[in-house]
């Protein structure tokens, strides 16, 4: 008899944590299931085509939702969806996942901006020559003021081709050009804006400073052959002195 209640004081103390565990288990998988068919009936066609266009399921888009009715919607009303999932997720998975979704969207909103960037500056060559592109006095003093500042212009010549290889001489000249200086950037014929979008995003160039025009993006369009530049070997650097007109070369 002694022996047949031990038994039974045994079961009393270990059977209830494995039900707890499989019934926790159970309920898991039940609430998991009920989420994504909520997520599915919760979210409308042009939702889904906004969660597509972020990189995001479903199942984020119902979640980044449910984050900007909490206090994040107060802190940070106009956060992107991906930030707002990053901060707020408490998976490390997860979170990685969310910030490696905003590293490839970041990259690709970099390549369309600086190829775009790239456009309106051959456009404004194009169609206004050496006009200015807007009629204001006080817009065209600072820009003049701008321009009689740059000491030295540095051209680079470079082929979209040139990745990995380029990118530590890229990274040095464009540390190098100074306060007074700016860089003009020439590609091989037969590059299209977007490879060179692509190649500015990959060298780390932000499209502000291609928009300030400290640095800018040109097709080659005969200048490396006026300065008798080939692109065997890139990139090749020349150095234009503005008060002299004198060209020299710069080791990379």
């Amino acid at each position: 008899m002694k022996k047949l209640s031990i038994i039974f004081l045994w079961a009393a103390f270990n059977f209830p944590a494995d039900a707890y565990s499989q019934t926790s288990t159970i309920v898991e998988s039940e609430l998991s299931k009920t989420l994504d068919q909520k997520s599915q009936i919760k979210i409308s066609p042009e939702e889904k085509s906004l969660a597509e266009q972020w990189m995001l399921t479903d199942k984020d888009w119902v979640k980044f939702k449910e984050i900007m009715k909490g206090p994040r919607g107060i802190w940070s009303p106009n956060i992107d969806p991906i930030t707002a999932l990053g901060v707020e997720e408490k998976d490390p998975i997860e979170r990685r996942r969310y910030a490696e979704i905003w590293l490839k969207v970041e990259t690709k909103r970099t390549e369309l901006e600086l190829a775009f960037e790239m456009e309106r500056s051959n456009a404004a060559k194009r169609l206004l020559s050496n006009q200015q592109p807007i009629n204001n006095a006080h817009w065209i003093s600072e820009w003049n003021a701008n321009r009689e500042s740059v000491r030295k212009i540095v051209h680079m010549f470079v082929d979209v081709s040139c990745m990995d290889e380029c990118k530590e001489d890229v990274k040095q000249i464009y540390g190098s050009i100074g306060k007074n200086a700016q860089l003009d950037i020439y590609f091989k014929d037969g590059s299209s804006s977007d490879q060179i979008g692509k190649w500015a995003a990959y060298m780390g160039i932000p499209p502000e400073v291609v928009k300030s025009r400290k640095v800018t993006l040109n097709f080659d369009s005969g200048k490396s052959e006026k300065l008798g530049v080939q692109f065997a070997k890139t990139p090749v650097v020349k150095v234009l002195d503005v008060k002299s007109g004198k060209v020299s070369s710069m080791e990379n």
